[in-house]
Protein backbone atom coordinates (compact mmCIF):
# COMPACT_ATOMS: atom_id res chain seq x y z
CA UNK A 1 0.00 0.00 0.00
CA UNK A 2 0.88 3.45 -1.27
CA UNK A 3 -0.02 7.13 1.04
CA UNK A 4 -0.26 9.95 -0.96
CA UNK A 5 2.67 12.22 -0.31
CA UNK A 6 4.11 14.90 -1.63
CA UNK A 7 5.10 15.29 -5.51
CA UNK A 8 8.06 16.92 -5.16
CA UNK A 9 11.88 16.51 -7.37
CA UNK A 10 11.85 14.55 -10.40
CA UNK A 11 14.88 13.55 -11.95
CA UNK A 12 15.85 13.05 -15.40
CA UNK A 13 18.88 12.18 -17.59
CA UNK A 14 22.08 14.45 -16.45
CA UNK A 15 24.06 16.33 -18.45
CA UNK A 16 27.90 16.84 -17.75
CA UNK A 17 29.48 20.22 -18.20
CA UNK A 18 33.12 20.97 -19.81
CA UNK A 19 34.60 24.18 -18.57
CA UNK A 20 37.59 25.60 -20.92
CA UNK A 21 39.77 28.60 -20.92
CA UNK A 22 39.96 30.17 -23.77
CA UNK A 23 40.87 30.58 -26.34
CA UNK A 24 44.36 29.63 -25.42
CA UNK A 25 46.76 31.93 -26.07
CA UNK A 26 49.22 31.01 -29.06
CA UNK A 27 52.34 29.90 -28.75
CA UNK A 28 55.16 30.77 -31.45
CA UNK A 29 57.96 28.56 -32.49
CA UNK A 30 61.25 30.27 -34.37
CA UNK A 31 60.66 28.27 -37.29
CA UNK A 32 57.47 30.55 -37.68
CA UNK A 33 54.58 28.20 -36.92
CA UNK A 34 52.02 29.41 -35.01
CA UNK A 35 49.14 27.01 -33.27
CA UNK A 36 45.94 28.62 -32.08
CA UNK A 37 43.40 26.88 -30.19
CA UNK A 38 39.52 27.54 -30.11
CA UNK A 39 37.24 25.64 -28.06
CA UNK A 40 34.01 27.50 -28.37
CA UNK A 41 31.87 28.46 -25.36
CA UNK A 42 33.93 25.87 -23.40
CA UNK A 43 31.29 23.87 -22.06
CA UNK A 44 29.55 20.44 -22.22
CA UNK A 45 28.80 16.92 -20.35
CA UNK A 46 30.04 13.64 -20.30
CA UNK A 47 27.46 12.22 -22.67
CA UNK A 48 28.78 15.30 -25.29
CA UNK A 49 31.20 15.92 -27.35
CA UNK A 50 32.83 19.17 -27.15
CA UNK A 51 34.47 20.44 -30.91
CA UNK A 52 37.90 21.77 -30.52
CA UNK A 53 39.71 23.87 -33.66
CA UNK A 54 42.84 24.64 -34.23
CA UNK A 55 44.26 27.51 -36.37
CA UNK A 56 47.53 26.39 -38.15
CA UNK A 57 49.84 29.67 -39.18
CA UNK A 58 53.72 29.64 -41.21
CA UNK A 59 54.89 33.64 -40.96
CA UNK A 60 51.44 34.50 -41.01
CA UNK A 61 49.93 32.74 -43.55
CA UNK A 62 47.47 29.52 -43.57
CA UNK A 63 49.52 25.89 -43.91
CA UNK A 64 47.52 24.43 -46.59
CA UNK A 65 47.45 21.05 -45.81
CA UNK A 66 49.15 19.52 -42.39
CA UNK A 67 48.01 16.71 -39.66
CA UNK A 68 49.02 17.83 -35.92
CA UNK A 69 48.99 16.19 -32.63
CA UNK A 70 46.03 16.54 -29.70
CA UNK A 71 47.87 15.91 -27.07
CA UNK A 72 46.56 15.33 -22.96
CA UNK A 73 48.96 16.14 -19.84
CA UNK A 74 49.78 12.89 -18.44
CA UNK A 75 51.46 13.57 -15.00
CA UNK A 76 54.59 15.57 -16.51
CA UNK A 77 54.32 14.18 -19.89
CA UNK A 78 52.54 15.18 -22.83
CA UNK A 79 50.45 12.20 -24.76
CA UNK A 80 49.01 12.18 -28.22
CA UNK A 81 45.22 11.42 -28.02
CA UNK A 82 44.48 11.96 -31.45
CA UNK A 83 45.81 12.83 -35.22
CA UNK A 84 44.04 16.38 -36.65
CA UNK A 85 44.08 17.07 -40.09
CA UNK A 86 44.71 20.65 -40.89
CA UNK A 87 43.47 21.66 -44.28
CA UNK A 88 43.86 25.37 -45.57
CA UNK A 89 45.14 26.60 -41.89
CA UNK A 90 42.30 25.26 -40.09
CA UNK A 91 41.35 21.68 -38.48
CA UNK A 92 38.65 20.18 -35.80
CA UNK A 93 38.11 17.63 -33.47
CA UNK A 94 36.03 16.63 -30.80
CA UNK A 95 36.36 14.89 -27.45
CA UNK A 96 34.18 13.05 -24.83
CA UNK A 97 35.40 11.84 -21.34
CA UNK A 98 34.34 10.47 -18.39
CA UNK A 99 36.92 11.90 -16.88
CA UNK A 100 36.19 15.17 -14.47
CA UNK A 101 38.84 17.46 -16.49
CA UNK A 102 42.02 17.13 -18.86
CA UNK A 103 44.56 19.46 -19.26
CA UNK A 104 45.36 19.79 -23.62
CA UNK A 105 47.28 21.38 -26.55
CA UNK A 106 47.87 20.83 -29.94
CA UNK A 107 51.23 19.85 -31.33
CA UNK A 108 53.06 19.79 -34.51
CA UNK A 109 56.21 18.09 -33.86
CA UNK A 110 59.35 20.34 -34.30
CA UNK A 111 57.30 22.92 -35.67
CA UNK A 112 54.85 24.80 -32.83
CA UNK A 113 52.53 23.83 -30.02
CA UNK A 114 49.63 25.95 -28.73
CA UNK A 115 49.09 27.16 -25.10
CA UNK A 116 47.54 24.45 -22.98
CA UNK A 117 43.77 24.86 -21.72
CA UNK A 118 41.91 22.70 -19.69
CA UNK A 119 38.73 21.02 -20.39
CA UNK A 120 36.40 19.97 -17.59
CA UNK A 121 33.50 17.13 -17.95
CA UNK A 122 30.67 17.47 -15.86
CA UNK A 123 28.74 14.55 -14.88
CA UNK A 124 25.84 13.77 -17.30
CA UNK A 125 23.61 11.81 -15.07
CA UNK A 126 24.26 10.58 -11.32
CA UNK A 127 24.23 6.65 -10.23
CA UNK A 128 23.01 6.82 -7.00
CA UNK A 129 22.95 3.53 -4.87
CA UNK A 130 20.42 2.62 -1.73
CA UNK A 131 18.45 0.09 -0.48
CA UNK A 132 15.25 -0.44 1.24
CA UNK A 133 11.63 -0.41 -0.60
CA UNK A 134 8.61 1.53 -0.24
CA UNK A 135 7.66 5.06 2.04
CA UNK A 136 8.90 3.04 5.45
CA UNK A 137 6.46 3.39 7.45
CA UNK A 138 4.64 1.17 9.54
CA UNK A 139 5.37 -2.11 8.76
CA UNK A 140 7.91 -3.86 6.63
CA UNK A 141 6.85 -6.53 4.77
CA UNK A 142 10.00 -8.63 4.80
CA UNK A 143 11.22 -7.76 8.06
CA UNK A 144 7.70 -9.11 9.12
CA UNK A 145 8.26 -12.25 6.98
CA UNK A 146 11.61 -12.46 9.10
CA UNK A 147 10.23 -12.15 12.19
CA UNK A 148 7.77 -14.95 11.65
CA UNK A 149 9.82 -16.85 10.65
CA UNK A 150 11.86 -16.18 13.81
CA UNK A 151 8.43 -17.36 15.90
CA UNK A 152 7.49 -13.61 15.92
CA UNK A 153 3.00 -14.29 16.18
CA UNK A 154 1.17 -11.63 14.11
CA UNK A 155 0.32 -9.92 17.66
CA UNK A 156 3.85 -9.76 18.08
CA UNK A 157 4.83 -8.17 14.53
CA UNK A 158 2.13 -5.51 14.58
CA UNK A 159 3.11 -4.67 18.21
CA UNK A 160 6.76 -4.10 16.69
CA UNK A 161 6.00 -1.87 13.51
CA UNK A 162 3.38 0.05 15.38
CA UNK A 163 4.61 0.92 18.62
CA UNK A 164 1.91 1.78 21.38
CA UNK A 165 -1.00 -0.01 18.87
CA UNK A 166 -2.11 -3.59 19.14
CA UNK A 167 -4.66 -6.56 17.47
CA UNK A 168 -8.00 -6.28 18.75
CA UNK A 169 -11.08 -6.88 17.39
CA UNK A 170 -14.06 -5.23 15.83
CA UNK A 171 -17.82 -6.69 14.34
CA UNK A 172 -17.37 -8.52 11.81
CA UNK A 173 -19.39 -5.83 9.73
CA UNK A 174 -21.10 -7.67 6.73
CA UNK A 175 -20.93 -4.28 4.56
CA UNK A 176 -19.10 -4.16 1.05
CA UNK A 177 -16.38 -2.31 -0.12
CA UNK A 178 -16.53 -0.54 -3.92
CA UNK A 179 -12.87 -1.05 -5.54
CA UNK A 180 -12.12 0.85 -8.78
CA UNK A 181 -10.47 -2.17 -11.32
CA UNK A 182 -11.41 0.41 -14.44
CA UNK A 183 -11.30 4.23 -14.76
CA UNK A 184 -10.65 7.42 -14.93
CA UNK A 185 -7.88 8.93 -13.69
CA UNK A 186 -5.33 6.54 -14.54
CA UNK A 187 -7.06 4.60 -17.61
CA UNK A 188 -8.10 5.99 -20.49
CA UNK A 189 -10.07 3.47 -22.48
CA UNK A 190 -13.33 4.83 -23.98
CA UNK A 191 -14.69 1.30 -24.39
CA UNK A 192 -14.07 -2.60 -22.52
CA UNK A 193 -15.40 -5.91 -21.95
CA UNK A 194 -16.45 -8.19 -19.09
CA UNK A 195 -15.98 -11.69 -19.87
CA UNK A 196 -17.86 -14.19 -17.88
CA UNK A 197 -15.93 -17.24 -18.35
CA UNK A 198 -18.01 -20.03 -16.53
CA UNK A 199 -21.59 -19.82 -15.68
CA UNK A 200 -24.71 -17.61 -16.89
CA UNK A 201 -25.10 -14.29 -15.79
CA UNK A 202 -27.39 -11.54 -15.21
CA UNK A 203 -27.20 -7.68 -16.15
CA UNK A 204 -29.07 -4.67 -14.72
CA UNK A 205 -29.47 -1.13 -16.23
CA UNK A 206 -30.82 1.49 -13.63
CA UNK A 207 -32.28 -1.45 -10.84
CA UNK A 208 -34.31 -3.57 -13.37
CA UNK A 209 -33.15 -6.90 -14.89
CA UNK A 210 -32.57 -6.19 -18.34
CA UNK A 211 -31.39 -9.82 -19.32
CA UNK A 212 -30.51 -12.96 -17.75
CA UNK A 213 -28.45 -15.62 -20.03
CA UNK A 214 -28.00 -19.24 -18.82
CA UNK A 215 -24.32 -19.57 -20.49
CA UNK A 216 -21.09 -17.88 -20.41
CA UNK A 217 -20.36 -15.16 -22.75
CA UNK A 218 -18.76 -11.23 -22.74
CA UNK A 219 -20.61 -8.14 -22.72
CA UNK A 220 -18.79 -5.13 -24.87
CA UNK A 221 -18.98 -1.85 -22.83
CA UNK A 222 -19.27 1.82 -24.80
CA UNK A 223 -20.25 5.10 -23.79
CA UNK A 224 -23.28 7.21 -24.95
CA UNK A 225 -22.87 10.80 -23.76
CA UNK A 226 -23.93 10.15 -20.05
CA UNK A 227 -25.14 6.75 -20.87
CA UNK A 228 -23.01 2.93 -20.61
CA UNK A 229 -24.19 0.75 -23.68
CA UNK A 230 -23.84 -2.67 -23.90
CA UNK A 231 -23.55 -5.30 -26.60
CA UNK A 232 -23.73 -9.13 -25.67
CA UNK A 233 -22.22 -12.15 -27.32
CA UNK A 234 -22.39 -15.64 -25.63
CA UNK A 235 -19.76 -18.12 -26.03
CA UNK A 236 -22.20 -20.73 -27.37
CA UNK A 237 -23.02 -18.38 -30.29
CA UNK A 238 -26.48 -18.71 -30.23
CA UNK A 239 -26.50 -14.71 -29.23
CA UNK A 240 -24.26 -12.49 -31.27
CA UNK A 241 -23.44 -8.61 -30.46
CA UNK A 242 -26.89 -7.58 -28.77
CA UNK A 243 -27.87 -4.74 -28.29
CA UNK A 244 -29.16 -4.02 -24.91
CA UNK A 245 -30.50 -0.49 -23.59
CA UNK A 246 -28.17 2.49 -22.14
CA UNK A 247 -28.79 3.24 -18.89
CA UNK A 248 -26.59 5.44 -16.28
CA UNK A 249 -25.23 2.62 -14.55
CA UNK A 250 -24.89 -1.23 -16.01
CA UNK A 251 -24.74 -4.30 -13.22
CA UNK A 252 -23.21 -7.76 -13.88
CA UNK A 253 -24.09 -10.24 -11.52
CA UNK A 254 -23.06 -14.36 -12.10
CA UNK A 255 -23.30 -17.61 -11.13
CA UNK A 256 -19.91 -19.19 -10.87
CA UNK A 257 -17.30 -16.84 -12.98
CA UNK A 258 -14.76 -15.72 -12.85
CA UNK A 259 -15.07 -12.30 -14.67
CA UNK A 260 -12.46 -10.61 -16.33
CA UNK A 261 -12.28 -6.62 -17.37
CA UNK A 262 -10.13 -5.80 -20.79
CA UNK A 263 -7.26 -3.35 -19.07
CA UNK A 264 -7.93 -4.49 -15.62
CA UNK A 265 -5.29 -6.31 -13.69
CA UNK A 266 -7.82 -9.00 -12.04
CA UNK A 267 -10.27 -11.35 -12.33
CA UNK A 268 -13.32 -11.12 -10.18
CA UNK A 269 -14.88 -14.26 -9.02
CA UNK A 270 -16.82 -12.47 -5.83
CA UNK A 271 -19.62 -9.99 -5.48
CA UNK A 272 -20.73 -7.95 -8.69
CA UNK A 273 -19.60 -5.34 -11.41
CA UNK A 274 -21.02 -1.91 -11.71
CA UNK A 275 -20.19 0.31 -14.68
CA UNK A 276 -20.98 4.18 -15.28
CA UNK A 277 -19.33 6.66 -17.01
CA UNK A 278 -16.91 9.17 -15.50
CA UNK A 279 -15.29 11.84 -17.72
CA UNK A 280 -16.36 10.49 -20.86
CA UNK A 281 -14.94 6.65 -20.17
CA UNK A 282 -16.40 3.36 -19.01
CA UNK A 283 -15.52 3.39 -15.16
CA UNK A 284 -15.96 -0.33 -13.41
CA UNK A 285 -15.99 -0.93 -9.76
CA UNK A 286 -15.73 -4.39 -7.96
CA UNK A 287 -18.34 -4.52 -4.80
CA UNK A 288 -17.80 -7.20 -2.63
CA UNK A 289 -17.40 -8.11 1.14
CA UNK A 290 -14.58 -5.68 2.91
CA UNK A 291 -13.94 -8.02 5.52
CA UNK A 292 -13.26 -11.24 3.70
CA UNK A 293 -13.59 -11.29 -0.33
CA UNK A 294 -11.73 -7.63 -0.69
CA UNK A 295 -9.13 -8.97 1.24
CA UNK A 296 -8.89 -12.33 -0.04
CA UNK A 297 -7.93 -10.15 -3.70
CA UNK A 298 -5.06 -8.36 -1.54
CA UNK A 299 -1.55 -9.02 -3.51
CA UNK A 300 0.79 -7.45 -0.90
CA UNK A 301 2.82 -10.48 0.22
CA UNK A 302 3.40 -13.72 -1.62
CA UNK A 303 1.50 -16.62 -0.45
CA UNK A 304 3.96 -18.86 -0.67
CA UNK A 305 5.42 -17.06 2.49
CA UNK A 306 2.64 -18.85 4.47
CA UNK A 307 3.77 -22.29 3.70
CA UNK A 308 4.93 -24.35 6.37
CA UNK A 309 8.62 -24.99 4.73
CA UNK A 310 8.88 -21.01 4.53
CA UNK A 311 7.07 -20.27 7.92
CA UNK A 312 5.86 -17.13 7.15
CA UNK A 313 2.05 -17.30 8.57
CA UNK A 314 2.01 -15.07 11.08
CA UNK A 315 3.61 -12.63 8.54
CA UNK A 316 0.68 -13.22 6.08
CA UNK A 317 -1.68 -12.94 9.15
CA UNK A 318 -0.65 -9.55 10.38
CA UNK A 319 -0.87 -8.43 6.47
CA UNK A 320 -4.61 -9.56 6.32
CA UNK A 321 -5.24 -7.45 9.87
CA UNK A 322 -3.21 -4.23 8.42
CA UNK A 323 -4.83 -4.03 5.40
CA UNK A 324 -8.16 -5.16 6.94
CA UNK A 325 -7.49 -1.52 8.95
CA UNK A 326 -6.26 0.24 5.71
CA UNK A 327 -9.87 -0.52 4.16
CA UNK A 328 -12.48 0.22 7.16
CA UNK A 329 -10.92 3.30 7.51
CA UNK A 330 -11.56 4.20 3.97
CA UNK A 331 -15.00 2.51 3.90
CA UNK A 332 -16.01 4.56 6.88
CA UNK A 333 -14.75 8.24 6.26
CA UNK A 334 -17.13 11.15 5.22
CA UNK A 335 -15.25 12.65 2.93
CA UNK A 336 -15.59 13.49 -0.01
CA UNK A 337 -19.07 11.58 0.04
CA UNK A 338 -20.65 9.62 3.10
CA UNK A 339 -19.54 6.27 3.25
CA UNK A 340 -16.02 6.77 1.86
CA UNK A 341 -17.43 6.85 -1.77
CA UNK A 342 -15.25 9.01 -3.62
CA UNK A 343 -17.72 10.52 -7.01
CA UNK A 344 -14.32 11.10 -8.87
CA UNK A 345 -14.15 6.78 -9.31
CA UNK A 346 -17.45 5.88 -7.82
CA UNK A 347 -15.24 3.82 -5.43
CA UNK A 348 -13.78 3.51 -1.68
CA UNK A 349 -10.44 2.55 -2.87
CA UNK A 350 -8.13 1.43 -6.44
CA UNK A 351 -7.34 -1.38 -7.24
CA UNK A 352 -3.61 -0.36 -7.18
CA UNK A 353 -1.03 0.92 -4.99
CA UNK A 354 -2.85 4.34 -4.43
CA UNK A 355 -4.97 2.09 -2.06
CA UNK A 356 -3.89 -1.81 -1.61
CA UNK A 357 -3.15 -3.87 -4.36
CA UNK A 358 -6.01 -6.19 -5.39
CA UNK A 359 -6.28 -8.38 -8.10
CA UNK A 360 -9.67 -10.44 -7.07
CA UNK A 361 -9.24 -13.68 -7.88
CA UNK A 362 -5.97 -14.11 -9.44
CA UNK A 363 -4.93 -13.88 -5.78
CA UNK A 364 -7.78 -15.32 -4.05
CA UNK A 365 -8.04 -18.33 -6.43
CA UNK A 366 -5.82 -22.19 -6.82
CA UNK A 367 -4.04 -23.85 -4.41
CA UNK A 368 -0.93 -22.32 -4.30
CA UNK A 369 -2.97 -19.23 -2.84
CA UNK A 370 -4.47 -21.10 -0.09
CA UNK A 371 -2.10 -19.82 2.50
CA UNK A 372 -3.27 -16.41 2.02
CA UNK A 373 -6.76 -17.86 2.21
CA UNK A 374 -5.85 -19.28 5.36
CA UNK A 375 -4.33 -16.24 6.91
CA UNK A 376 -7.28 -14.22 6.15
CA UNK A 377 -9.86 -16.51 8.01
CA UNK A 378 -7.44 -16.74 10.43
CA UNK A 379 -8.35 -13.19 11.55
CA UNK A 380 -12.03 -13.94 11.67
CA UNK A 381 -13.89 -15.53 14.55
CA UNK A 382 -17.37 -15.47 14.00
CA UNK A 383 -19.18 -12.38 14.24
CA UNK A 384 -15.59 -10.64 15.28
CA UNK A 385 -12.59 -9.82 13.06
CA UNK A 386 -9.21 -8.64 14.27
CA UNK A 387 -8.08 -5.01 13.64
CA UNK A 388 -4.81 -2.86 15.29
CA UNK A 389 -6.02 -0.09 17.70
CA UNK A 390 -3.99 2.58 18.97
CA UNK A 391 -4.06 3.71 22.83
CA UNK A 392 -7.10 5.28 22.48
CA UNK A 393 -8.98 2.60 20.92
CA UNK A 394 -9.11 4.03 17.65
CA UNK A 395 -9.32 1.64 14.38
CA UNK A 396 -6.48 3.26 12.79
CA UNK A 397 -5.01 3.29 9.26
CA UNK A 398 -2.02 1.22 8.73
CA UNK A 399 0.63 2.45 6.18
CA UNK A 400 2.98 -0.73 5.18
CA UNK A 401 5.59 -1.35 2.73
CA UNK A 402 7.79 -3.58 0.99
CA UNK A 403 11.32 -3.36 2.78
CA UNK A 404 13.84 -1.06 4.96
CA UNK A 405 16.62 0.02 3.84
CA UNK A 406 20.44 0.08 5.67
CA UNK A 407 23.20 2.88 5.27
CA UNK A 408 27.07 2.16 6.48
CA UNK A 409 28.99 5.12 7.04
CA UNK A 410 32.34 5.42 9.69
CA UNK A 411 31.75 1.60 11.42
CA UNK A 412 27.82 3.45 12.21
CA UNK A 413 24.83 1.62 10.68
CA UNK A 414 21.42 3.14 10.08
CA UNK A 415 18.55 0.95 9.72
CA UNK A 416 15.20 1.22 10.08
CA UNK A 417 11.83 2.61 9.50
CA UNK A 418 10.68 6.02 8.78
CA UNK A 419 8.30 8.06 11.16
CA UNK A 420 5.28 9.58 9.50
CA UNK A 421 6.00 13.45 10.49
CA UNK A 422 9.72 12.11 8.62
CA UNK A 423 8.05 10.40 5.08
CA UNK A 424 5.10 12.16 4.73
CA UNK A 425 5.14 15.18 6.59
CA UNK A 426 2.02 14.65 8.86
CA UNK A 427 1.54 15.31 12.01
CA UNK A 428 3.15 12.47 14.05
CA UNK A 429 1.48 9.68 15.11
CA UNK A 430 2.99 7.65 18.00
CA UNK A 431 2.22 4.50 16.22
CA UNK A 432 4.17 4.93 13.01
CA UNK A 433 7.24 6.18 15.04
CA UNK A 434 10.84 5.29 13.79
CA UNK A 435 11.74 1.30 14.64
CA UNK A 436 14.79 -0.28 13.95
CA UNK A 437 14.49 -2.85 11.62
CA UNK A 438 17.66 -5.35 11.10
CA UNK A 439 15.12 -7.96 10.04
CA UNK A 440 14.35 -6.95 6.42
CA UNK A 441 18.00 -7.28 5.69
CA UNK A 442 17.67 -10.90 7.50
CA UNK A 443 14.94 -12.27 5.73
CA UNK A 444 16.03 -15.00 3.24
CA UNK A 445 15.31 -13.91 -0.63
CA UNK A 446 14.90 -10.25 0.41
CA UNK A 447 15.55 -8.41 -3.42
CA UNK A 448 15.85 -5.14 -1.96
CA UNK A 449 18.67 -4.71 0.03
CA UNK A 450 20.66 -2.95 -2.57
CA UNK A 451 20.06 -1.07 -6.20
CA UNK A 452 21.41 1.91 -8.25
CA UNK A 453 18.96 4.41 -10.36
CA UNK A 454 20.88 6.40 -12.82
CA UNK A 455 19.09 10.24 -12.45
CA UNK A 456 19.75 12.96 -14.80
CA UNK A 457 21.81 16.31 -14.83
CA UNK A 458 18.81 18.64 -15.96
CA UNK A 459 16.36 17.06 -13.52
CA UNK A 460 18.89 17.81 -10.73
CA UNK A 461 19.14 21.37 -11.45
CA UNK A 462 15.39 21.60 -11.45
CA UNK A 463 15.97 19.64 -8.24
CA UNK A 464 18.07 22.41 -6.85
CA UNK A 465 16.69 24.94 -8.67
CA UNK A 466 20.13 26.29 -9.99
CA UNK A 467 21.00 26.82 -14.19
CA UNK A 468 24.44 25.73 -12.99
CA UNK A 469 25.64 22.38 -13.68
CA UNK A 470 26.31 20.28 -10.90
CA UNK A 471 29.16 18.50 -10.30
CA UNK A 472 28.28 16.26 -6.77
CA UNK A 473 25.76 14.87 -4.77
CA UNK A 474 25.77 14.29 -0.84
CA UNK A 475 23.50 13.41 1.64
CA UNK A 476 24.80 15.00 4.62
CA UNK A 477 21.50 14.62 7.28
CA UNK A 478 19.47 11.27 7.99
CA UNK A 479 15.85 11.29 9.46
CA UNK A 480 16.40 7.97 11.85
CA UNK A 481 17.15 4.79 10.00
CA UNK A 482 19.06 6.39 7.89
CA UNK A 483 16.66 7.65 5.48
CA UNK A 484 17.90 10.54 3.15
CA UNK A 485 16.80 14.55 4.73
CA UNK A 486 19.26 16.86 3.27
CA UNK A 487 20.87 16.44 0.25
CA UNK A 488 23.91 18.80 -0.54
CA UNK A 489 24.79 19.42 -4.24
CA UNK A 490 28.20 21.17 -5.53
CA UNK A 491 27.73 22.97 -8.61
CA UNK A 492 30.33 23.81 -11.77
CA UNK A 493 31.23 27.39 -9.94
CA UNK A 494 31.72 25.68 -6.09
CA UNK A 495 28.32 26.90 -5.04
CA UNK A 496 26.81 24.74 -2.44
CA UNK A 497 23.39 23.85 -2.44
CA UNK A 498 21.19 22.21 0.60
CA UNK A 499 17.66 21.18 -0.02
CA UNK A 500 16.09 19.20 2.69
CA UNK A 501 12.48 17.44 2.10
CA UNK A 502 10.59 14.82 3.37
CA UNK A 503 11.82 11.11 2.93
CA UNK A 504 8.84 10.73 0.46
CA UNK A 505 9.67 13.66 -1.58
CA UNK A 506 13.40 12.32 -1.99
CA UNK A 507 12.02 9.06 -2.42
CA UNK A 508 9.08 10.45 -5.55
CA UNK A 509 10.99 13.17 -6.63
CA UNK A 510 14.09 10.92 -7.40
CA UNK A 511 12.62 8.26 -8.70
CA UNK A 512 14.06 6.20 -6.57
CA UNK A 513 12.77 2.45 -4.68
CA UNK A 514 13.34 4.02 -1.34
CA UNK A 515 15.11 7.10 0.52
CA UNK A 516 17.90 5.15 2.08
CA UNK A 517 20.46 6.32 -0.17
CA UNK A 518 23.92 5.36 0.31
CA UNK A 519 26.24 7.38 -2.12
CA UNK A 520 26.08 9.16 -5.47
CA UNK A 521 28.61 8.83 -7.90
CA UNK A 522 28.58 11.31 -11.12
CA UNK A 523 29.25 9.57 -14.71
Amino acid sequence: MRIRSLTVLGVVAVLSAVLLVGPAPTARAASGYTLTARHGTGVTTTNRAITLKVSYRHNGKKVSKATVALQYLKGSRWVTEKRVKVKRGTGSTSVKHAVMERTYRFFASGKAASSSFVVRFVPARFVIAGSGLGHGVGMAQWGAYALARGGASAADIIDYYYPGAGVSTAVNNPRTVKVQVLGPPSDSRTTTSLKVTSGGFTINGDGAVLKTYSTPGTVTIGVKGSLVTAKVTLANGSVKNKVLASSNRLTLTWKTGPVSVAGAQGSYRAGNLQVSVIRNRPNVVNELAMNTDYLYGIDEMPSSWGTASAGGAAALQAQAIAARNYVITQAVRTNPLPGGVDAACDCQVFDDTRSQNFTGWKKAGGSANQPWRDAVDATVSGSTVQVIRDAGNAIVETPYFASSGTYTAAGQTWSGTAGNADAFGSAALPYLSHVDDPYSAAAPGNPNLAWTRSVSQEKVQQVFGTSELVTGLEVTVRFPGGLAKTIRATTLSGQVLSVTRTAEAWRIGLRLPGAWIARSTGT
